[in-house]
């Protein structure tokens, strides 16, 4: 005679893990966690040392969350394996480019202006 087996509960689970839009797998959790993160930590980080319009500040906030958005969706090149993230780390991330906010876009953009200077031999 066989023991019975243990019944193991299932926990619920409210919508799901990873929606499919346009072909982009998006973490639907860890995306908001992230965007709250980026919008926390721009909130709490010092001031930049260059002033900006209030206007600029919105800029650069959307932007920086476009970033993320490619970054969490694994979209983002040199970011992960290609697959989504996981909560925590889409929450670390956020933190790190809300508080890193302009130096970000400068890295970004340094960096492909040396790509474009290497491939036209500049």
């Amino acid at each position: 005679m066989k023991p019975a087996a243990a019944a193991v509960p299932l926990a619920p689970s409210i919508g799901p893990a990873i929606v499919t839009i346009a072909g982009v797998n998006i973490p639907p959790l860890a995306l908001i966690l992230s965007i709250a993160a980026l919008l926390l930590a721009r909130f709490i980080a010092p001031p930049s040392l260059e002033k900006m319009a209030r206007e600029q500040e919105w800029a650069l906030t959307g932007l920086l969350v476009l970033i993320l958005f490619l970054a969490v969706t694994g979209e983002l090149p040199l970011v992960g394996q290609g697959e989504p993230m996981g909560a925590g780390m889409a929450v670390v991330t956020g933190i790190g480019i809300g508080f890193s906010g302009l130096l970000t876009i400068r890295l970004i953009s340094d960096r492909v202006a040396a790509a474009i200077k290497a491939f036209f031999g500049r």
